[in-house]
């Protein structure tokens, strides 16, 4: 995954928690932008298919930006290796949530463009 995607995790109660998987990006040198692995989950709130800036991309450097535990909307980060989760980061999803997330950030496909 490159670009930012907004999807939604079912809940028990058949409504649907909307949120933003960011990854963090690390430039490759000669072959561009790739993933570090690393997969930042916010809230959103409108879950009206709004079109995200997917540029610049989150890089992962230090910026002068609110840090995440100090933003109400971050709900925690995926870190992935070699394509499989090795752990979640955060206290706000379940488990039940979490493992949804894993199993779509594992199987998703950038769109053909």
């Amino acid at each position: 995954m490159i670009n930012p995607v907004q999807t939604s995790i079912p809940q028990a109660d058949g409504y649907d928690r909307y949120i933003i998987i960011e990854p963090l990006l690390e430039n490759d040198g000669k072959q561009g932008m790739r993933s570090t692995g690393v997969f930042e989950i916010y809230k959103d709130a409108l879950g009206d298919d709004t079109h995200l800036f997917t540029w610049p991309a989150k890089l992962h450097e230090d910026h002068e930006t609110l840090p995440d535990e100090q933003n109400p909307d971050y709900l925690g980060k995926f870190v992935f290796e070699q394509g499989s989760v090795k752990h979640f980061e955060g206290q706000v999803l379940n488990v039940a949530e979490q493992a949804y997330l894993a199993v779509f950030i594992e199987s998703y496909q950038e769109p053909d463009i």
